[in-house]
């Protein structure tokens, strides 16, 4: 068998997606489907991805965020945060805007050729990851980049002072958390199909891509279940 340029980066990839999930590096909820799409497909790999995040970051306006030490990062959340986390974290900020985000799932499919990309590509559009798209095309394959369109930003802190209640915030929070979740859900309709499709697992209950209630009423709910307990 000749190897070629493509089942050489693919062997990079692999190793290194093996080892940085030992390191806990790798987003947790796609950890598995990751590693099964690598040792499965020899027409595939990946390169970075993420489930989606909430984060807070130091920024005066985000347009800057491209320059250099005009973004930073103060803390990221690959899961639903709660008020205490978001409030301990800016509680300590003196002097700086922090801007909470959220961004929708990314994930950079590499196949062998262009045939390949294309199935992909169909089932991210299918999914609901209208963003996505060829993003080039070598001898060494074409890069496929999934992208969603879960995101929300809002800035919290301008010059070290809240500008927002706490029962704002905590809707802010719970705004935050819901289209985390929206993105993680389409994310998993996403895998389900790449997963019956290309790896032959059995189709089983496919998940839908919006919730019955949303993240709101869900912790509204949930906390009226508390109270009676």
């Amino acid at each position: 068998m000749v190897r070629t340029n493509f089942d050489a980066r693919k062997s990079i990839f692999v190793k290194r997606l093996i080892e940085e999930g030992i390191q806990r590096r790798v987003d947790f909820d796609i950890y598995d489907f990751l590693l099964a799409f690598n040792k499965s497909l020899s027409d595939y790999y990946t390169t970075s991805s993420c489930s989606g995040r909430i984060a807070l970051a130091k920024a005066t306006r985000l347009s800057y965020s491209k320059g250099s030490g005009l973004f930073k990062f103060i803390t990221k959340w690959h899961r639903p945060v709660t008020y205490s986390e978001v409030a301990n974290v800016i509680n300590g900020i003196s002097d700086d805007d922090v801007w909470l985000l959220v961004r929708a799932p990314i994930m950079h499919f590499i196949a062998r050729d262009l045939n390949g990309a294309l199935k992909i590509l169909r089932i991210a559009r299918e999914t609901g990851f209208k963003h996505s798209g060829i993003y080039s095309v070598t001898r060494d394959g074409v890069v496929v980049e999934v992208q969603g369109e879960d995101r929300f930003e809002v800035p919290l802190v301008i010059n070290g002072k809240l500008i927002t209640d706490i029962d704002k915030l905590r809707d802010i929070i719970d705004i935050a958390n819901e289209t985390l979740m929206f993105g993680k859900f389409r994310l998993a309709h996403l895998i389900r199909l790449i997963e019956t499709r290309l790896l032959g697992k059995e189709l089983g209950d496919m998940p839908k891509t919006y919730f019955q209630e949303s993240y709101r009423e869900f912790r509204i709910k949930d906390a009226s279940i508390n109270e009676l307990m």
